[in-house]
């Protein structure tokens, strides 16, 4: 059955695909994040701890790429307007945190890929590919870049859990269309 012209051009979902795209950098994030609290339980030097790090960059990989994704098809639209639900000053607040979450998404797996290659690694992506390091190793300076990367991470998990909490909130205490508007129909 056909809409009529007037509802197809009022957007008030996000489309499959942006929503698909959405969850797979959500599960991206957990494994990319999680993995690294493996590492522990392997010696160094040890094959499976070289694949706890193999799995991390290539994932950290795909959520560039999947980020890459989420922007074409943002542009290539349609995207619904903000929520009616949402007051200016949370439609504000939800805007900066959503950029911070993009910023984040692509700054933090940036810095992990120049850390691999200070720690003169190549970067794989699920050894489809291999991308050789272009910089020298510095193992001095691969310590501050580390710490960095960690700090973006911890930042962007922060955010991402905020971002869920607030999301939780609004569906099951204000009880408004801001998460039905991401979830599966």
């Amino acid at each position: 059955m056909s809409r009529p012209i007037s509802s197809v051009s009022s957007v008030d979902h996000y489309s499959p695909p942006l929503r698909a795209l959405h969850w797979l950098t959500v599960i991206a994030i957990i494994v990319v994040y999680g993995v690294t609290y493996l590492e522990g339980l392997f010696e160094r030097g040890s094959v499976g701890r070289a694949y706890i790090w193999w799995t991390h960059i290539s994932v950290g990989l795909a959520i560039l790429g999947l980020v890459a994704l989420r922007f074409a098809f943002r542009i290539a639209g349609p995207v619904p307007p903000p929520s009616a639900a949402l007051s200016r000053p949370v439609h504000l607040a939800s805007a900066v945190a959503h950029v911070l979450l993009y910023v984040l998404l692509i700054v933090t797996p940036l810095v992990g890929i120049y850390l691999a290659f200070l720690r003169g690694n190549e970067v794989t992506f699920f050894g489809l590919f291999a991308i050789p390091a272009p910089v020298a190793v510095d193992r001095e300076a691969a310590r501050s870049v580390q710490e960095l990367h960690e700090v973006l991470a911890n930042a962007l998990v922060i955010l991402a859990l905020l971002h869920a909490f607030a999301a939780l909130v609004h569906h099951f205490v204000l009880k408004d269309d801001v998460l039905r508007r991401m979830l599966p129909r």
